[in-house]
């Protein structure tokens, strides 16, 4: 399928664990639409894990946004937090979240901005070898 211009989706999230299932419903749906469904796996793990770091740690209500252009799609998520993520020592108890985000996507990285930041990421059409 292609799409001569980017085209975005976006889904208000709630403040709460219970908003990641309505995070990967609208990601599966939307990437299968534009024809990302190979990758959508590695898009839903990240996304449960973009979505999870802004309700645990962020501010406000997060937003999931969606963007397709020049065979990539970008993954965001915006919260109402200036406080960057930071990835940590993995172990036990956590830490492996980003390092997973950093694996399975083409780019990531954090836009700050006055009263939020966004967290994304990029994705080709196949999944990473």
């Amino acid at each position: 399928m292609e799409v001569p211009a980017p085209v975005d989706a976006e889904c208000a999230l709630p403040e709460s664990v219970a908003g990641l299932a309505l995070a990967r419903d609208f990601t599966r749906a939307t990437l299968t639409g534009w024809g990302f469904g190979a990758v959508a796996d590695d898009a839903l793990l990240i996304v449960t894990e973009l979505a999870t770091n802004a309700v645990q740690h962020g501010e406000g209500k997060p937003v999931l946004r969606l963007k397709y252009g020049d065979a990539v799609v970008r993954l965001e998520v915006t919260d109402e937090s200036t406080a960057l993520p930071a990835t940590r020592e993995s172990g036990p108890d956590g830490g492996w979240g980003l390092r997973l985000v950093q694996e399975l996507s083409l780019a990531w990285g954090v836009t700050p901005g006055v009263s939020e930041k966004v967290v994304w990421c990029e994705l080709g059409r196949a999944p990473r070898e």
